[in-house]
């Protein structure tokens, strides 16, 4: 395969537009004790249906994100709802406290089964464990097992050609009891 040190600056930079044009959901993870409780965003969150479900995300190497969810026993991938943008603006600040009072208490849902915290007015979210990492480039991919979850009916955030924005198309409908 050939190294990115080998491709052209404007050739590389043409590929990195083109693939900032793929749709992508805006996720924030969550993960540690009120006091240290962390989050990042990402934009790279793939689901993987199967038994056992899981999850992959690239986080960049010796990033705080990274850091956090390699220490931690459980984590929550928040699917961000059309009206979120100001958390993931807030949690793709490097410099930010640390701890459940970096946001306002309002803007906190009750804790995971494991613990971990959770967003309020999240379209979605699932409980992972951390299963392994696999090193790509300057990122490592975070393979973690889905351990619980839940969707409710609402608008994502997502993130096209480097901007978010809501999607406001048509809402799911859930069979009985899945809300």
């Amino acid at each position: 395969m050939t190294g990115s040190a080998t491709v052209p600056a404007a050739a590389r930079a043409a590929l990195d537009t083109t693939m900032r044009h793929f749709v992508t959901g805006v996720a924030v993870l969550t993960c540690g004790s009120p006091a240290e409780a962390e989050g990042v965003t990402v934009s790279t969150l793939t689901t993987i249906p199967g038994d056992p479900p899981m999850v992959c995300v690239a986080l960049r190497k010796g990033s705080r994100g990274l850091r956090s969810l390699l220490a931690a026993e459980a984590f929550v991938a928040n699917g961000l709802a059309a009206d979120h943008e100001w958390l993931a603006r807030h949690f793709a600040r490097r410099r930010r406290p640390r701890g459940l009072a970096q946001l306002p208490p309002r803007a906190w849902a009750d804790p995971s089964p494991q613990g971990a915290p959770r967003l309020r007015g999240a379209v979605s979210w699932l409980e992972c464990r951390l299963e392994r990492t696999v090193a790509a480039g300057d990122h490592e991919l975070v393979v973690a097992r889905v351990l619980t979850g839940a969707a409710v009916a609402g608008a994502p955030l997502v993130n096209f050609a480097g901007v978010l924005q809501g999607m406001h198309a048509a809402h799911p409908t859930y069979p009985e009891g899945k809300q």
